[in-house]
């Protein structure tokens, strides 16, 4: 059975539906309604599960026999359980890379484990792009070891959110004119997505909020927290881009680390930003909390970041049973049969910075059904902005709108502030 795939088709985490899972059952998780299974979700526990180095590498080798030529939702399935297969692996080669003082045999382990993700990165879109050729080169084989995986979920996993916003942010530079620097654990797909798309290299730092869950060094010099030293040498252009950003407290650290290091051409910003953040600073439990400043990063784009309470949430549900996922995600106003998911991130931003008088529909006109709430802003926010003055932003958040909104979107009732 072929099924094409549709990046409409994601839902909020980044999975998709699908039928045809023969030879991949354990890793797709049924939905049941009245005992009889009527559909299959594209991840299951074995996805998120805490696996060791070396059932990791088994895993992507074994998924390997399974993929085919096809640019089908069951090839996408196989193809992002082997990436989850290296991402793992590559993170936690890098972590023992810098926790070992950059020894030269974590060295050549964190490069087999990269030259994976690269590979499952440019399989994935393949059929993303729904073009192309899906290749596996032999030798591509991830480092084995007894160590365990991060126990926790990459932040910026959907796929074609991930795609959406590399597409949007081509850059004018050369391969040899730019470097991609990604902080933490959450974003770790995002260098690869670049360098499969454009050529750009990446650099991953290990600093992060999370950084007492990564067991990293945090009274260690930044230049000894990189996985490469290309950021520290020669002119590049550094785009510094994190998978989202709440208060951007830590983004602005680390920017301004960097820029203490002689580093001065550095662009940055996340793909999702917490736009609920931006628009509750006065109500509920979020009362007070600092919002992320528009103004003080070159990347801002209309998705709405979720948030990882219910991500988290979500996926124990998946772990559960897949009807309870679905419902889950239903009552908090996703996968609804209106439009995308995608789209509904990209209504949520529009509307809650709409609540603030910040105008970051650029001209998309939020329908006149969706109710106006009443907020009473913080007195340092009273004078807006309001309005996206960086070209850069103003240019993604144009292209994002276009690739994902159609035009007669439908008047959803949306409310930013539910609980």
């Amino acid at each position: 059975m072929y099924e094409k795939l549709d990046i409409s088709d994601f839902d909020i985490i980044g999975l998709i539906t699908l039928n045809d899972v023969n030879g991949i059952e354990k890793y797709v998780t049924p939905v049941r309604e009245d005992g009889q299974i009527t559909t299959y979700l594209s991840r299951s526990k074995e996805y998120y599960n805490v696996k060791s180095m070396t059932e990791l590498a088994l895993e992507r080798e074994e998924l390997k026999t399974k993929l085919t030529r096809e640019l089908s939702r069951k090839n996408f399935v196989i193809l992002e359980n082997m990436l989850n297969c290296s991402g793992k692996v590559y993170f936690r080669k890098f972590e023992e890379y810098i926790l070992s003082g950059k020894d030269e045999k974590y060295k050549i382990q964190l490069q087999q484990a990269k030259d994976c993700l690269i590979e499952d990165t440019k399989n994935i879109l393949v059929l993303l792009q729904n073009k192309g050729i899906i290749e596996l080169d032999p030798r591509n084989i991830l480092p084995t070891g007894d160590e365990n995986s991060a126990k926790r979920a990459i932040e910026m996993d959907n796929k074609a959110m991930l795609y959406i916003f590399t597409k949007a942010l081509k850059m004018k530079k050369g391969p040899q004119e730019l470097e991609v620097l990604t902080p933490g654990y959450g974003s770790i797909y995002i260098g690869p997505f670049f360098h499969s798309m454009y050529g750009y290299d990446f650099t991953n730092a290990l600093k992060s909020k999370y950084i007492s869950e990564s067991k990293g060094p945090t009274d260690v010099p930044i230049t000894e927290l990189m996985s490469s030293d290309r950021i520290f040498s020669g002119d590049k252009t550094i785009l510094l881009l994190d998978d989202n950003i709440g208060t951007g407290a830590t983004m602005l650290e680390f920017n301004e680390e960097l820029r203490k290091l002689g580093i001065k051409d550095i662009i940055s910003g996340a793909i999702q930003y917490n736009w609920r953040n931006y628009f509750r600073v006065t109500v509920g439990e979020k009362k007070d909390i600092d919002r992320f400043e528009i103004e003080k990063f070159d990347i801002v784009t209309p998705f709405n970041y979720a948030g990882h309470k219910l991500y988290k949430h979500a996926i124990d549900l998946l772990h559960s049973s897949g009807a309870e996922y679905i419902e889950y995600l239903n009552s908090k106003k996703y996968r609804l049969k209106e439009c995308s998911d995608l789209e509904g991130a990209i209504l949520r931003g529009l509307i809650c910075s709409d609540r603030t008088g910040l105008d970051l529909a650029d001209g998309l006109k939020i329908p006149d059904s969706i109710e106006k709430a009443e907020i009473n802003l913080l007195e340092q926010y009273q004078s807006g902005p309001f309005e996206v003055k960086n070209p850069i932003s103003r240019k993604i958040i144009k292209t994002i709108i276009a690739d994902v909104i159609d035009i007669g979107v439908p008047e959803i009732n949306y409310e930013c502030n539910e609980k």
